[in-house]
C-alpha cells in the first residue's frame, strides 16, 4: 500500500487526482450499496426469540454508552477532510461561473451526506448489533463481504492523495517555501507519507480512538471555533452575530476538551485487538 501511495502523494496539482478519486468514488458507491442490501437481508432474518433481528437490535440499543464521547470526536472526524479541502477544490475548478455556484453545491451535497450518514448507521447498527465493528467491513463476511473488502481498500488507497493534499501543501510550504523543486517536493511528501504508514501500524488496534482524537483536537475547531473566528474578522457581523459566534466558540472549546480527555481516558477500553 504505502508503495502505491508514496508516487500519488508526488502530485502537486490536485487536477490531476480527479481519474484515481472517481474511481475510489466509483468503489465506495458499489460498497456502500452492497453493505445496505447486507444489513438489510441479515436485518430481516428471525432471531431466537422470534423477533426481526432489526427491531430487536434497536430496542436492545442503549441510549447512553461509555464510549459517548468517542462519538462526539468520530462525529467531527468528518469535518476534518471536508472543511480542508474546500478552498483547494474551488479553486481548481476551471470556470469562474462553475466557481461562483461552488459554495451553493457544497452545501447541498454536504447536508445530503449527513442525511445519507444517520440513514446508513441506523440500518446497520439494526443490522448488525453487537456484531458491528469500528471497521464495518471487519463485520462482514461471505464472499460479497470480501469484494466489498477488497473494493474499499482499493478505494482508501486511492481517495488518500486527495485527503492529504491540503496538509501535505501546508507542510511543503512551511518547510520547503514556495519552492518550485519538485524534487525536494517529492522527498518530503515521501517522508511524510511513511511516517504516516508507520503511525497507522503502531495504532491498528486502536482505530476508533484514532479517529475520534483526531476529530476532537481537530475537526471539532475547524467545525465550530475558526469559522467564527473568520466571520467575526471578515464579514462585519451585527451585535448578535458577533455573541453568537463566540457561543459557538465556547461551544467548540469545551466539546474538544472534554471528547479529548475521555478518548484518552478510555483509550485502552476501546482497544480492538
Amino acid at each position: 500500500m504505502i508503495g502505491i501511495e508514496i508516487p500519488l502523494s508526488w502530485i502537486a496539482d490536485i487536477r490531476k487526482l480527479t481519474p484515481t478519486n472517481v474511481l475510489a468514488t466509483l468503489l465506495i458507491a458499489y460498497g456502500l450499496c452492497s453493505v445496505l442490501i447486507l444489513a438489510v437481508f441479515l436485518g430481516l432474518e428471525q432471531t431466537d426469540s422470534g423477533e426481526i433481528a432489526m427491531v430487536e437490535n434497536l430496542q436492545n440499543l442503549p441510549v447512553w454508552t461509555d464510549s459517548w464521547f468517542i462519538f462526539i470526536g468520530t462525529s467531527f472526524f468528518m469535518m476534518e477532510g471536508s472543511i480542508t479541502l474546500i478552498v483547494p477544490l474551488q479553486e481548481a475548478v476551471f470556470d469562474k461561473e462553475d466557481r461562483d455556484k461552488f459554495p451553493r453545491i457544497n452545501q447541498t451535497v454536504t447536508s445530503w451526506i449527513v442525511v445519507f450518514y444517520i440513514f446508513f448507521s441506523i440500518i446497520c447498527v439494526a443490522a448488525f448489533g453487537d456484531d458491528l465493528r469500528t471497521a464495518l467491513t471487519a463485520s462482514l463476511t461471505g464472499t460479497l463481504a470480501m469484494t466489498i473488502q477488497l473494493a474499499y481498500s482499493i478505494a482508501v488507497i486511492l481517495t488518500f492523495p486527495l485527503q492529504a493534499f491540503p496538509a501535505m501543501q501546508v507542510t511543503v510550504t512551511a518547510v520547503l517555501g514556495k519552492t518550485r523543486d519538485t524534487t525536494r517536493r517529492s522527498v518530503l511528501a515521501t517522508v511524510l507519507t511513511l511516517l504516516l504508514g508507520l503511525i497507522a501500524m503502531v495504532s491498528i488496534d486502536y482505530l476508533g480512538n484514532v479517529v475520534s482524537i483526531l476529530g476532537s483536537l481537530f475537526g471539532i475547531p475547524l467545525a465550530l471555533v475558526f469559522p467564527p473566528i473568520m466571520h467575526n474578522r471578515l464579514c462585519k457581523p451585527t451585535f448578535t452575530e458577533r455573541y453568537l459566534n463566540y457561543a459557538v466558540m465556547t461551544i467548540g472549546f469545551v466539546a474538544m476538551g472534554a471528547a479529548s480527555v475521555a478518548t484518552i481516558a478510555t483509550w485502552d477500553e476501546n482497544a480492538e485487538g
